[in-house]
């Protein structure tokens, strides 16, 4: 659960999670209730993006699969578009 005063803060942000399902060391349940929760509370529920990887897409592995999400993202022509359409 996410606090109420948290919710109110983020709901009419735009957002795009980005997280992996082998993310060792954040769980991915974690960005799985945090999107479910903003779509909820947002009045444009599409202004929540969510970008949910199988596996590490960067191929790291050990104390660090599956976290590699942010660089990931980075490379995709699509974030910037996004970023600047704001």
């Amino acid at each position: 659960q996410f606090p109420p005063k948290a919710l109110e803060l983020l709901k009419d942000l735009n957002l795009w999670v980005f997280h992996s399902k082998d993310d060792v060391i954040f769980p991915v349940k974690c960005s799985d209730n945090l999107v479910a929760s903003l779509r909820k509370v947002n009045i444009r529920p599409d202004r929540v993006r969510y970008t949910r990887y199988e596996k590490d897409q960067e191929g790291f592995t050990g104390a660090v699969k599956g976290h590699s999400t942010g660089i990931t993202a980075s490379k995709l022509p699509d974030i910037y578009e996004w970023m600047l359409g704001l």
